[in-house]
């Protein structure tokens, strides 16, 4: 999530067209600021304090900039002369000059610290190789005389910026603008890391549109998470994106790149300025829609959404963005701003669809966790001590099984590494240590893994009522690809819910609901009639399910249950998670559906359109149910347990049914109709009057803890009574 701080002034600008731009110093922090063709000042963002400064009697052509290599401040004077002096220089007219056969249009400081020179033809080299062949001819080694990239008479240069890809090579762009017909062109090519020439040729893409009344507002290249790509807005405030081919040349078909995102709340008719910041954001300054001022905003381009904004009362159509360290400095009017920001690496699960996953640094190593949050220690105990090598034997070999089981092999590295265990008491103090941490634990014996031998696994979303939230085994692969592709949690339930219906899995479509937390509400409704069609369990096979659940066999595996007796150090929550799974309303799909969380005016529409009036009297029985039973209730999900009541969410269903099928109640003269709302009626009439007397307990209860007694002694002393009695 980006965010844009409050920003303040800087340092005030005289002329902005003697303002030839900001770059990086040498300290952090520190900023150098090129204030005119004759001042230059290191200053200090964060209390705005001047560091150093010098004033110089030749005119300077580009801003100055710090080479990492020789340590110097680098400086152009006319576009042929260069001067080289160190931090502690007093005195810059004393510093020698030294003479260019090119003329240079800026200097670039590097992420690597090389300084790259830009000439007006649009060649470009490091300051080494710059100063190395300032002797040599234009001529090459056969004689021919370089043709310059760009015709400084007829196109100026725009816009420059020098990306540093994942692999080190350096990229340069720029865009070319034609004084003629004022048509933009961009120009980009890979650079030789050594001396930053031009490895192989300059590619061109045109930045035009089809149509006459449509013409290009701003544009910049953007790094981004799948490589560099062009952005640009056009005068229909529409946003296009272009990935730019790296080693080939772009096609022409393309054009400008694929539509991403409108722009509703800036000004497009007038001149906007803009700016990579970061990987994958872009800071745009604009004027207001309503032209009351101007706005900066951040916008990403990786989820196409903005994120930050930051108002300014007036708007001036001249502005320039320079981005230092983690700070935006912005030269608009006669000021020059910092509006510092921020970019966290952790995106919002409804926005962009990112799922956050359980910290477990905290309690375990990392490395002793896979990918599927399996722990991978394996305990193993024989109560008879037949087949296990005694820990005599594994000591006197150092620890390896293999020498004292005779076999002198080592187990396959597809094989997990077995901790042997050689007491029920050690076996059952590993359990403990294993429970205590703060992490849903299960053991379980399965027919795959060796013969008394049981496994220990850790799950990062565990419920109590359904278990680990995990799938089947194909409908698992596909969450998790879902997940991995960065699926929303609405896109993923839409996409999977359909498809457990119609597989006729309801277990997993209940760990899909619990596991997810935004669901659509048409996903719900869809779920909602599902739940309603299945048919009701009896009450036979309820209690063979409690005492399935009481053995602790399950049709695929045996559950170990901990040890109850005798052993004060287990959790005593372990008890009361068995007493409120073995209850059936916690199974229950339709309680699950019931329990997701929605927005109650779409909600009211589709339940209106997709639900017919019987189901809502079915349904509305249920709720019925939930509020009289004190046993049944809603169960609440991993991602509202600390905020979920059972009976606000009961009397929110009422409620939606109420209004989605208002007109039928009305119209409907049939008794059982009418003793069914009378039912509701009645139980909303007692709650309220229990509220009531709740009302009237709380001044009693805030006395009694003030140690105040009352003060009307008519009322009759409950604490205590007086009485006589006769012994004889």
């Amino acid at each position: 999530m980006a965010k844009l701080l409050a920003y303040y002034n800087l340092c005030p600008i005289n002329n902005i067209d003697d303002f030839l731009g900001l770059s990086r110093d040498v300290d952090p922090g520190c900023v150098i600021n090129t204030l005119g063709r004759n001042i230059i000042l290191v200053v200090k963002l964060s209390n705005q304090r001047q560091i150093r400064s010098w004033t110089v009697l030749d005119r300077l052509s580009s801003k100055v900039v710090y080479d990492f290599r020789s340590e110097r401040y680098v400086g152009v004077f006319g576009g042929r002369y260069i001067r080289c002096w160190k931090r502690d220089q007093h005195d810059m007219n004393t510093v020698k000059k030294i003479k260019l056969y090119r003329t240079v249009h800026d200097l670039f400081c590097l992420e690597s610290g090389q300084t790259l020179l830009l000439y007006t033809d649009g060649s470009c080299e490091s300051l080494e190789s710059a100063l190395k062949t300032r002797n040599k001819s234009q001529q090459d080694e056969a004689g021919n005389v370089a043709v310059p990239f760009v015709d400084p008479k007829t196109h100026t240069i725009r816009d420059v910026k020098v990306l540093l890809l994942d692999n080190g090579t350096p990229l340069l762009t720029y865009f070319l603008r034609k004084e003629e017909d004022g048509s933009m062109e961009l120009h980009y090519a890979l650079l030789n890391p050594v001396d930053l020439k031009v490895h192989k040729t300059i590619e061109k893409i045109a930045v035009q549109r089809i149509g006459d009344e449509i013409r290009l507002v701003s544009a910049c290249v953007v790094d981004g998470s799948d490589g560099p790509s062009l952005l640009s807005i056009w005068s229909d405030s529409r946003i296009f994106n272009l990935q730019l081919s790296l080693g080939q040349s772009p096609k022409r078909e393309e054009g400008v790149g694929n539509f991403i995102e409108m722009v509703h709340h800036l000004n497009v008719k007038q001149p906007l300025s803009m700016a990579s910041i970061g990987k994958d954001y872009v800071a745009f300054y604009a004027n207001n829609k309503n032209q009351d001022g101007a706005t900066l905003v951040l916008f990403n381009v990786q989820f196409k959404v903005f994120q930050a904004k930051q108002y300014f009362k007036v708007y001036f159509v001249s502005s320039r963005i320079w981005v230092v360290e983690s700070n935006i400095l912005l030269a608009f009017g006669q000021m020059l701003a910092v509006v510092p920001f921020k970019i966290s690496k952790e995106q919002l699960s409804d926005m962009i669809g990112s799922q956050r996953t359980f910290d477990l640094s905290h309690t375990i190593d990392d490395e002793s966790i896979n990918e599927e949050c399996e722990l991978l220690d394996v305990y193993a105990f024989d109560e008879m001590l037949s087949k296990l090598p005694k820990r005599r034997e594994l000591e006197a070999n150092g620890g390896d099984a293999t020498v004292a089981n005779g076999s002198g092999e080592a187990p396959p590295a597809d094989r997990p590494a077995y901790k042997w265990v050689y007491s029920e008491a050690e076996f059952e103090e590993e359990l403990r240590a294993a429970y205590r941490e703060s992490l849903p634990v299960d053991v379980i014996e399965s027919s795959l893994l060796p013969k008394d031998t049981v496994q220990i696994k850790l799950f990062n979303n565990a419920d109590v009522s359904l278990g680990p939230l995990i799938l089947s085994e194909k409908f698992e692969i596909m969450l998790e690809e879902l997940e991995r592709c960065g699926y929303s949690e609405v896109e993923i339930c839409d996409r999977v819910v359909p498809w457990l219906m119609q597989a006729n899995l309801p277990e997993d479509l209940a760990k899909c609901l619990k596991r997810y937390s935004v669901v659509s509400e048409r996903t719900l409704i869809k779920a909602l009639k599902y739940a309603l069609s299945l048919p009701a369990t009896n009450e036979e096979e309820e209690e063979e399910e409690e005492q399935e659940m009481e053995v602790g066999t399950t049709p695929k595996a045996n559950k170990v249950k901990p040890p109850k007796k005798d052993e004060p150090e287990l959790p005593d929550q372990h008890i009361m998670v068995e007493a409120q799974a073995n209850h059936p309303c916690r199974r229950d799909l339709l309680n699950i559906v019931l329990s997701c969380s929605f927005n109650r005016k779409p909600l009211i529409a589709y339940a209106r359109k997709e639900l017919d009036f019987r189901t809502v009297r079915e349904l509305l029985q249920h709720l019925e149910h939930l509020l009289t039973d004190p046993m049944a209730m809603l169960s609440e999900t991993l991602h509202n347990a600390d905020t979920f009541d059972s009976d606000e969410q009961t009397v929110q269903w009422m409620m939606v049914l109420l209004d989605s099928h208002y007109q039928q109640f009305i119209l409907s003269t049939e008794e059982p109709i009418r003793e069914q709302l009378q039912r509701l009626l009645t139980i909303v009439e007692r709650h309220v009057g229990l509220l009531g007397e709740l009302q009237k307990l709380s001044p009693s209860l805030r006395r009694m803890l003030e140690q105040k007694a009352q003060k009307s002694g008519r009322d009759a002393n409950q604490w205590y009574c007086v009485e006589t009695i006769t012994l004889y």
